[in-house]
């Protein structure tokens, strides 16, 4: 073979990764993909792939290659080389890991880059480039073969798995007794948590780059030592729950650390111990610390076994499956992580089982479980299940696959021995801890069973646990041949007494079964001491004993060697999956009509079960009893043996193969776990290489287990496919006792997002059965002739072409992809004019047919859909910078896939967001709001003008010519609000200066040009005169010098001679004489709109003139009023500067109205403020939409369109909000657009931060996050009783709750904060809405964009909410909140109770009970670091720490601070009224 010379070439001198002369290579093509290797090196070899060929090369037989391939596969340059064409076929990759950081990935994206990958040839550290550079990853892991490689080529079978170094994480910390416990090296499980495991993880987070966003919570579960709720005080039980036992319990929440992102996470550490030191008091003792006069029953932790488990990934899952909400561009991937001192056993609820389980799969959010606890010697997760029916007789079991379990052990080492026990040895039990034992069992006894006996937890019991022991798994005298016999006996007597026993059994308890079982391939049963079956893998003794305290442990049964045909009755089903023909052939139980016996996984046992035959009936696995006399089959409960779960086989399903993708091939060719060991010799544990790459040790992540997959060791079982495996993952994976589980660092360090691919579709007899088909098409050219034919005749620049046929039916799949489904890997049908596509989510199914012009989308959904449950959950939560711990409370609930609208949606893409397809809520569309504030004091009108002009309407102007106007008396008031220090002077512009309108633009990329006229010797020119007319006014409007500016747009399809509104007011009173006022320029311009000289640019006439961002034209010959444009309003952006608020100065008398409305004594003309306040805030949540194009560079490989909805009234006191909503975008694509319209704020002025749709995280609301909750500041207003009168008493008492309202908005401004909308869906948006007595809630925002503030007001005719008393006002209305009453969250009235609960917090409260009055106060939490304006208010962590704490020593009066601001208010009055 010929030998040619290698040398490296830099990127910059050409970005192919390899250079070939044609010359030397005439055999090879374009996109070959060529080996090269050095002929005596062994593993050199890496594979590239031909992008081009040039015609010589400078020196002959040479190849150039980029040198850091050279380096990362060794090769030495000037060296020879062999090079040889490829079959891509033999170097296909099985699976290719990609990472990706700081991006936001949709599912639909992932799938184009999928697709655009094809047929490509990668390498370990490849990067990977995707829409002109804006998606960027880079290749982590690739195995081809069984082995990890180093290079290979992607064809359209290999699964591409992305993971996410910049990922929303939640670490939950389980503060359960055992962590108070000590380990076999003498470390307490905390130390053990956190000095080890997460001191690990932080570790491998930074050496990886990882750059989570990151939430700390510590979690426990208090059960209180009493029998009734007599026994607490009233002002405890808001929180109190009681379990299927009738025990009585509190969760506690303690957020350490609230999404936060840092590059070295060992300085939190310190703070997570400091929370460990006093847990035990700040939580067990937290009633009797707050009511130290009341005896309240003694708390007990519980252990991590009882804890609330599932309630922490719920809670999780409350904000995961809001991901469309609230968009964050730089981060993608969900992940919860329970952290335990457990051993991965959980008593648990089984409807919250069933909802935990549906929605995690659904989400297709990571759950990752590390126990730090030891490894048992049976399976686990095992998650138990309450046994509400106070029954020894039946206890049920559930190996769930959705969680990852990991265990983590210390990397201490003992030097004296290398044992290391996997059983967690009993405690010694003094006399006390005895008798309290005996106490607490007692007292268990009595709600639960009567037949356990406490005695039996002692370690001297008289109980005899051999003679248990040998009932339990006393060995049946039947044999083989029987079973043989009974299954050949089934299989033929179809009509039978066997099928009607079969039926009475399916009809008697198919409903029973239904409500308890949603998934029945998980769950299974034991049955009782008194039927020969063990009553729990947990005995009684060990149950009672760990009730309060300690884990439970498991039984180790005795195994006999005996065979296989017994081992149901010793704890496992037969493993019996097929049934053989009499000729010879064999037949899948499950595809038998038997199989509507469809039994539940473990059931009540009888006696009559230990001496009978058990088969697997169809992909259950279940014992039936054999009766010979009778020929009849007995149902049975299957006892499944956690200590051998292999031998168990469900029924696949989707669910299963849901996350199946992300996992390897190892060499047997079944999928892996890459941290599952057998163990073995250090020195055996290799990484190979495969056959085209090199030695990967230095690139797969670290574990801390020394020993080989167990898949290479292990005893791979072959898959069946209707057939898995009960336990694992993956279900192919087989359990055995030396099975041990490492920690699953790859997955706590770059978490993989839910795969796009899987491969589970049901049989036509199941399609059949069991789901209910829906189908319709859509013949897009049909759809989109009526606009084509109009947008045709108009010829407009405006129009958007349609999506032809291929686009939609791709389209179609991204959006099913975007919203969890999965495409099912099938042999696609490719014909001349066909083309199908498969996709599932759970058990709804999707079949997309494109053929010719016509797209065929049939729908399969379940015909008996999962039954719907709510579950209301209370617990206390305290997060940063509180001080206790409040009250809340959260639903869980799974969502009905099933009534998605997609035939809505399709049509939606179908038209290209057509106004007859509009997007809802229901459509979970993606969103971003988007607020723009001022920076500092600034002429915050003019600046929002210009934002509006070049940035979201990007227009150009042309003949500007503005000149600089003298000063005049604008009718918009001063703003108050600044981040200055309060209580210090502060200067205030005016929102008009003597400044230019525009300034320099920056890098719009737009072609504004200011044309001024002359210098100041040349100011002086002919103004026209009001009197002269409407025509003179329009004439001089059009001349060349001192005219009106007019523009040109976006789109070409402007009328000539059009103008903005407030462009043209500004004009009138520079070049008109007459004009003086805004008002008088308003009036004018209506007059000429009036008399059909103007016009609104779409033509209506019916548009009456508005000031602000509205676009009008000079009526002419070629633009005549009536020819209405449709789409004007969904092209252009048009707000309205609100200035009827401002016209309420001319009422007031005060000196500075602004500040001080609140003490107005005139009670008619506070009414009429009060009700402009009203009116105001309700217009406030007036918005309007309009088209946006996404993709203003070009880079996508399809169309992209999004829409923006924002306020269509702008108060220059307040806030701007945008709200970006898109379905048909890519995520980096968006985000560039977003860096661009901040960019272009700060060169307008004006500061743009984010912010979320529910900044206050009510619990009330359904977008809540369940782990957050306001502060709030109480307003110490009996500071302000001067002379002997109270406060507010010299005014009307019916006027007291708006001057009340009035007062603490003066108060939020003097801070700087600026009024801002809630989000339309938010509670107290909803009070506004649909509480009119109520005045509206306030909600402020300050000036630098990272505090919101909320006052809530009462009703209008409870006048004594704020009494005038030397106390705290007084509430009556007994409806806020009943003293035992459960709150319904979805009451919006209920707002102001959560209110009063979360702010009494440790003082009774009682029907007329006192109402704290003062503040609620929230972080922004969506404002990073990307978002600071570094021209605007800087407001980092520490200063809004301290802003917090400036406003909090305000509003209690610290230093008299609050008494000297109303002081000065009524002061200012005085003098003004004098």
């Amino acid at each position: 073979m010929k030998t040619f010379k290698l040398i490296a070439h830099q990127k910059h001198f050409s970005e192919e990764e390899i250079i070939l002369s044609s010359k030397d290579f005439p055999h090879v093509k374009v996109r070959d993909v060529v080996e090269i290797y050095h002929p005596d090196v062994v593993g050199s070899r890496v594979l590239l792939q031909v992008h081009s060929l040039k015609e010589e090369m400078q020196t002959k037989d040479t190849i150039s290659i980029e040198q850091s391939i050279v380096s990362m596969f060794q090769l030495q340059i000037f060296f020879g080389v062999h090079v040889t064409v490829m079959d891509p076929a033999s170097a296909a990759l099985d699976s290719v890991e990609l990472t990706f950081k700081d991006q936001y990935l949709g599912r639909s994206d992932m799938w184009r880059l999928k697709n655009c990958l094809i047929g490509s040839c990668l390498y370990i550290g490849k990067k990977l480039e995707f829409c002109n550079k804006s998606v960027r990853c880079q290749v982590h892991e690739m195995w081809g073969q069984g082995e990890r490689v180093a290079c290979g080529v992607i064809t359209e079978d290999t699964k591409i798995v992305f993971r996410s170094s910049t990922s929303q994480v939640y670490l939950f910390l389980q503060m359960s007794s055992e962590m108070w416990d000590f380990d076999i090296y003498g470390d307490l499980y905390f130390e053990k948590a956190v000095n080890g495991f997460l001191s690990e993880l932080f570790a491998k987070w930074k050496r990886h780059g990882s750059n989570h966003e990151v939430t700390i919570v510590l979690f426990s579960r208090i059960f209180y030592e009493t029998e009734s709720l007599e026994y607490f005080p009233e002002t405890v039980r808001a929180c109190l729950q009681q379990d299927y036992r009738g025990m009585f319990y509190e969760d506690f929440y303690r957020v350490a650390v609230q999404s936060e992102r840092m590059e070295d996470w060992a300085c939190v550490l310190p703070q997570l111990k400091l929370l460990f030191h006093n847990w035990q008091n700040s939580v067990l003792g937290y009633h009797q610390q707050n009511h130290p006069d009341m005896n309240i029953p003694k708390g007990v932790n519980s252990c991590a076994a009882q804890g609330n488990f599932l309630e922490v990934l719920n809670m999780s899952l409350n904000v995961f499956e809001k991901h469309y909400l609230d968009r964050s561009f730089d981060r993608t991937g969900q992940l919860s992580v329970v952290i335990t001192p457990g051993v991965g056993v959980f008593e648990v609820d089984r409807e919250l089982t069933n909802i935990t389980k549906q929605r995690i799969i659904d989400n297709g959010v990571g759950s990752d479980l590390v126990c730090v606890g030891e490894q048992p010697l049976h399976a686990v997760p095992l998650l138990q299940f309450h046994n509400k029916r106070h029954s020894a007789a039946s206890n049920d079991f559930s190996m769930p696959h959705w969680i990852n379990l990991s265990f983590y052990s210390s990397s201490k080492r003992i030097g004296y021995s290398t044992f290391l026990p996997r059983i967690k040895m009993a405690p010694i039990l003094n006399k006390e801890t005895t008798l309290h034992k005996s106490k607490t069992a007692g007292l268990l006894s009595s709600k639960t069973s009567s037949s356990i006996k406490v005695e039996s937890s002692l370690p001297n019991s008289v109980f005899d646990y051999d003679a248990y022991d040998a009932k339990v798994f006393a060995l049946p005298v039947t044999r083989t041949s029987k079973v043989q016999t009974l299954m050949r006996e089934t299989r033929h007597r179809k009509t039978t007494a066997i099928s009607s026993e079969v039926n009475r059994f399916d009809r008697s308890r198919g409903n029973a079964r239904r409500s308890r079982l949603h998934d029945m391939d998980i769950s299974f049963t034991t049955g009782h001491p008194g039927d020969g079956l063990s009553s729990s893998l947990i005995s009684a003794p060990t149950m009672l004993s760990c009730s309060l305290t300690k884990s439970p442990s498991v039984t180790i049964p005795k195994r006999p060697a005996v065979d296989d045909s017994f081992i149901a009755s010793c704890g496992a089903t037969a493993p019996h999956p097929r049934v053989r023909r009499p000729s010879g052939g064999e037949e899948r139980l499950e595809d038998r009509r038997s199989n509507t016996l469809r039994a539940v996984v473990g059931s009540a046992g009888s006696p009559s079960a230990l001496g009978s035959n058990t088969v697997t009936i169809g992909a259950n696995p279940s014992t039936v009893t054999f009766d010979p006399s009778t020929r009849q089959i007995k149902t049975g409960r299957a006892l499944i043996n956690p200590f051998d779960p292999s031998r168990v086989t469900i029924k696949l399903t989707s669910n299963r193969r849901r996350w199946t993708h992300i996992f390897p091939k190892g060499p047997t060719g079944v999928l892996i776990q890459q941290h599952h060991y057998q163990a073995v010799p250090a020195s055996e544990e290799k990484l190979t290489s495969g056959t085209f790459g090199v030695n990967l040790n230095n690139t797969a992540m670290d574990s801390s287990s020394t020993g080989t997959n167990s898949n290479a060791k292990g005893r791979p079982r072959p898959m069946n496919r209707s057939l898995t495996l009960l336990w694992g993952a993956t279900g192919e994976q087989e359990w055995t006792p030396a099975l041990t589980t490492g920690v699953d660092w790859k997955s706590l360090t770059i978490p993989a997002c839910l795969p796009i691919t899987t491969d589970y579709f049901p049989d036509q007899r199941s399609l059949q059965n069991d789901f209910l088909v829906s189908e319709y098409s859509i013949i897009p050219d049909d759809v989109n002739s009526i606009s084509v034919n109009d947008y045709g005749q108009q010829q407009k620049a405006s129009f958007r072409r349609p999506l032809e046929t291929k686009e939609v039916f791709l389209e179609l799949i991204s959006q099913r992809l975007s919203q969890g489904f999965q495409v099912i890997i099938l042999p696609h049908t490719y014909t001349s004019n066909s083309q199908e596509y498969m996709l599932s989510i759970g058990r709804i199914f999707h079949k997309i047919i494109l053929k010719g012009s016509t797209i065929t989308v049939t729908g399969y959904r379940p015909r008996h859909p999962y039954p719907t449950c709510n579950i209301h959950y209370r617990f206390r939560l305290q997060t940063p910078d509180h001080l206790t711990y409040e009250v809340s409370w959260v639903d869980f609930n799974a969502e009905k896939l099933e009534n998605y609208n997609w035939n809505h949606l399709d049509h939606y893409i179908c038209t290209r967001g057509d106004r007859d397809f509009a997007l809802t809520e229901s459509l979970k569309y993606w969103r971003l709001r988007l607020c723009v504030l001022p920076t500092h004091d600034c002429p915050f009108t003019e600046r929002i003008l210009r934002f509006i002009d070049t940035c979201v309407n990007r227009v150009k102007h042309h003949n500007l010519v503005k000149k600089p106007r003298p000063p005049a008396q604008t009718m918009f008031r001063d703003r108050g609000g600044s981040n200055r220090i309060p209580d210090r002077p502060r200067t205030r512009a005016t929102l008009v200066e003597n400044k230019n309108l525009y300034q320099s633009s920056g890098d719009h990329g737009l072609s504004i040009e200011h044309q001024f006229s002359g210098d100041e010797g040349a100011d002086v020119t002919t103004r026209t005169r009001v009197a002269s007319g409407s025509a003179a006014i329009i004439e001089a409007m059009k001349s060349s010098t001192g005219g009106m500016p007019f523009l040109e747009g976006k789109i070409n399809d402007l009328p000539p001679f059009t103008f903005i509104s407030y462009e043209a007011v500004a004009w009138l009173l520079e070049q008109v004489e007459g004009i003086t006022t805004e008002r008088e320029a308003i009036d004018l311009m209506q007059k000429m709109l009036n008399e059909r000289l103007i016009c609104h640019s779409s033509g209506n006439n019916k548009v009456k003139f508005r000031y602000g961002f509205y676009l009008f034209s000079l009526i002419t010959e070629t633009f005549t009023p009536g020819n209405i444009q449709d789409n004007f309003d969904c092209e252009w952006a048009e707000v309205e500067f609100e200035n009827s608020f401002t016209l309420a100065r001319s009422v007031s008398t005060l000196a500075n109205p602004v500040k001080y409305q609140f003490l107005i004594a005139d009670p008619d003309e506070f009414k009429s403020v009060a009700s402009l306040y009203e009116n105001r805030f309700d217009q406030m949540l007036n918005y309007k939409s309009c088209n946006l194009d996404m993709d203003i560079s070009g880079k996508s490989d399809r169309i992209e369109w999004g829409h923006l909805r924002y306020q269509s009234v702008f108060y220059p006191d307040a806030s701007l909000e945008f709200i970006f909503q898109w379905v048909v975008c890519t995520g980096p694509l968006v985000a560039e657009l977003l860096q661009n319209w901040l960019r272009k704020a700060q060169n307008c002025g004006v500061n743009l931060v984010p912010i979320p749709c529910d900044p206050f995280a009510l619990p009330m609301s359904h977008k809540a996050d369940p782990l957050r909750a306001p502060i709030f500041v109480p307003l110490n207003i009996s500071a302000l009783n001067l002379n002997g009168k109270t406060f507010l008493e010299e005014y009307p008492p019916d006027s007291w709750p708006q001057r009340l309202l009035l007062f603490q908005e003066s108060i939020a401004r003097h801070f700087g904060f600026l009024p801002c909308s809630p989000d339309p869906a938010s509670p107290t948006a909803s009070l506004r809405a649909n509480v009119r007595q109520c005045l509206p809630p306030l909600q402020f925002i300050h000036t630098t964009g990272t505090v919101f503030l909320l006052i809530l007001s009462s009703s209008n005719n409870e006048k004594d909410v704020v009494h005038p008393s030397p106390q705290r006002p007084q509430r009556t209305n007994s409806s806020w909140l009943s003293n035992t009453s459960v709150l319904s969250p979805t009451d919006s009235s209920l707002t102001l109770s959560y209110i009063t609960r979360h702010v009494v917090g440790r003082q009774k409260w009682q029907q007329n009970q006192e109402v704290r009055v003062g503040f609620l106060w929230a972080w922004n939490s969506m404002l990073s670091k990307r978002w600071r304006n570094p021209s605007g208010p800087v407001c980092d962590e520490n200063n809004g720490s301290k802003l917090l704490s400036d406003f909090r020593k305000f509003c209690a009066n610290d230093d008299d601070r609050l008494k000297n601001y109303w002081i000065q208010a009524l002061d200012r009055v005085s003098s003004s009224s004098s």
